[in-house]
């Protein structure tokens, strides 16, 4: 698992292509420019680090799958900035909520979306 905060730049980026190519695919929208791609990746790599950066990056990519798959409001879904942060606040929110259950008893093995916190390294 790969903490965001410790991913280059571009590993970050690169990753973030390969996400939002996937996301593209799965939400019909399969007509999209390079160039947006592109604008994208760096938009997502930069909201990544600075406000997920404790994310692993697989929390991420289980964000954006539980976004893509959750009903639909209208009758068009849109990739933007405003609906891939929604994914991730209610990401965070349910790792939070796990957590939060844990820390009040309950055994870890059995509460969906646990996973401990990250280990700080020493140096």
């Amino acid at each position: 698992m790969r903490l965001i905060k410790t991913m280059s730049k571009e590993d970050l980026i690169l990753s973030s292509v390969d996400l939002l190519s996937k996301t593209y695919i799965e939400i019909g929208q399969n007509n999209i420019e390079e160039e947006t791609i592109e604008q994208m990746s760096k938009s997502l790599a930069s909201d990544l680090f600075r406000m997920y950066k404790n994310f692993y990056f697989e929390d991420a990519e289980n964000a954006f799958n539980l976004g893509v798959r959750s009903p639909i409001k209208s009758d068009f879904i849109h990739l933007t900035v405003p609906v891939y942060m929604k994914w991730l606040r209610k990401h965070q929110e349910i790792i939070w909520e796990a957590r939060s259950r844990v820390d009040k008893g309950e055994n870890p093995k059995q509460v969906p979306n646990y996973r401990p916190e990250p280990k700080l390294l020493n140096n």
